[in-house]
């Protein structure tokens, strides 16, 4: 287990060092800057959701820190001692070591969804999405679909429009509403992640909860109205849009030079899947409609060649990029969340279901390594995987750590009122989102002093001990069951009143044979 857990050590952290490379250096960067831990949802562009050097259990509670105002905070991103998280007011540069908020940047309202740190020219920019405002923004946060649940047939491949490839005409400046007026649509913004500074200002067609990706020197959403955007860091530009059939609320995946979008069709219980070129928005192979009783079904993850998705059917289907394949299906106890996401390495790829089976699957043929059954609702985190251990939150406020290697249970915390959902990783701190009566965040360090378990899975038998007590457990019942009835026929006799006799005569009972 321990040369395991070293080799792959090496392999997510070379998987690290690529997916964040980017972020490195831009063509026109006068300097190189250093790429941040956990700079967009999962992790990275592809969304892997994994560290090499996480965090191990067993943990404890760091900080706490309720939303400052409105219900809710999102996932964060963090840079060094730096996470950030968007609120309904504002976005919160917070302190990682003490859960001080350090500085906040004022947000107009709409949907609460997971921003992103880039690279710009002259340093670190941040990306988020704002807007519109209260009286539109309407809808859940955090970028959390509605599942439809219209009954249709099996999955089959559909076509879809084609994207318009070409660059928009927006681009930095003014709204195109007057002064005093609100859009009914969210802009993508830009500011100086070192002062503050907004950097530009893109409108966009719809409302947006995707939440951003970046990848290069573009940064990428989805909106309700269908349409995938790839977005200039640098100017703000709209480099393409492509549109789908379906909305795009959750984040695009960036991998391979693909981009990789979800789009949920209520009208049709489809879940679309397309990819587009990552310079040109050229469709890269024909888009994929996925037929089930609903639109649930994870964001994509892209990476290594294959794009994973958990979708409606209660399938983890793993799909060649480059033409849109598939290469297999694993089938789970139950759907998935549309607010979560799945992990993945070079060896497995981690998926959790709504009703808490967690998964580690083999990346290559899918086959299923371990399960384990939590037996409690996931329905905002995604597995990641922090070190040796993979981690995910639960409905009832646990954040529970299974060991990857043998699919145990090491480590849980106390439940709480209100869920624990998005999970970000630095290299000492666990940072998920909180629901309950103070929503907001809850950072979670290693405990020197804690200690770990280990614990199988409820569905899982132990060879010695469970076979052991189900077969003494068969001894007691056979013992109960069967024993008075020995006992009484010795007591009581085998001759029923007015039965015959063993000599066939209606004899009574001898004394001392019955009452």
């Amino acid at each position: 287990m321990r040369r395991d857990r070293s080799s792959r050590a090496v392999r997510l952290a070379a998987a690290a060092a690529v997916a964040t490379a980017p972020l490195v250096l831009l063509p026109g960067a006068a300097v190189a800057q250093e790429a941040p831990t956990w700079p967009q949802f999962q992790g990275g562009p592809g969304h892997p959701g994994a560290l090499a050097d996480g965090p191990e259990p067993p943990y404890r509670v760091r900080w706490t820190l309720p939303a400052p105002t409105g219900d809710a905070l999102s996932g964060v991103v963090v840079a060094g001692d730096l996470a950030v998280s968007v609120g309904n007011e504002a976005v919160y540069g917070i302190d990682l070591a003490s859960g001080t908020i350090e500085w906040r940047v004022a947000r107009d309202g709409g949907p609460l969804s997971i921003p992103a740190i880039g690279a710009g020219p002259r340093g670190r920019i941040l990306v988020f999405l704002d807007g519109p405002g209260p009286s539109d923004a309407g809808g859940a946060s955090e970028g959390s679909p509605s599942p439809s649940t219209s009954p249709s047939p099996s999955a089959e491949p559909s076509p879809s429009a084609e994207p318009s490839g070409s660059p928009s005409t927006t681009g930095p400046g003014q709204s195109p509403t007057g002064p005093d007026e609100q859009p009914d649509v969210s802009a993508l913004v830009a500011v100086s992640l070192a002062d503050r500074t907004e950097l530009w200002r893109t409108p966009l067609g719809e409302t947006s909860r995707s939440g951003v990706t970046i990848e290069g020197t573009n940064a990428f959403v989805g909106d309700q109205g269908g349409t995938v955007y790839a977005v200039s860091l640098e100017s703000g530009t709209i480099t393409w849009s492509a549109e789908m059939d379906g909305r795009v609320d959750s984040p695009v995946a960036v991998a391979d030079g693909q981009v990789v979008a979800v789009a949920r069709n209520t009208d049709t219980a489809q879940v679309v899947v397309a990819a587009f070129d990552e310079s040109t928005g050229e469709r890269s192979w024909p888009a994929q409609a996925i037929q089930a009783n609903s639109t649930a079904g994870t964001a994509p993850s892209a990476g290594g060649g294959s794009l994973f998705i958990g979708s409606a059917d209660r399938r983890v289907r793993a799909l060649d990029t480059e033409n849109g394949t598939e290469r297999w299906a694993t089938l789970a106890l139950s759907l998935f969340s549309p607010a979560t996401s799945l992990a993945f390495d070079d060896d497995g790829v981690f998926a959790a279901d709504i009703a808490g089976g967690l998964y580690r699957l083999d990346a290559a043929d899918g086959g299923r390594r371990w399960s384990y059954q939590l037996n409690e609702v996931v329905l905002r985190s995604s597995p990641v995987v922090s070190g040796s251990s993979v981690l995910l939150g639960l409905g009832d406020g646990r954040l529970v750590a299974v060991d990857v290697a043998s699919g145990h249970l090491v480590w849980e915390s106390a439940p709480s009122a209100g869920l624990v959902g998005t999970i970000a990783l630095s290299s000492d701190a666990v940072i998920a989102v909180k629901g309950g009566r103070d929503a907001g965040l809850i950072a979670f360090e290693h405990d020197p002093q804690g200690a770990l378990v280990d614990v199988l899975s409820p569905t899982q038998l132990e060879g010695g001990t469970t076979l052991t007590r189900w077969a003494l457990a068969a001894v007691i019942v056979f013992a109960v069951a069967f024993i008075p009835g020995v006992w009484a026929t010795r007591r009581f006799g085998v001759v029923a009143d007015g039965d015959p006799g063993d000599d066939g005569s209606d004899r009574g009972s001898e004394p001392g044979e019955g009452p």
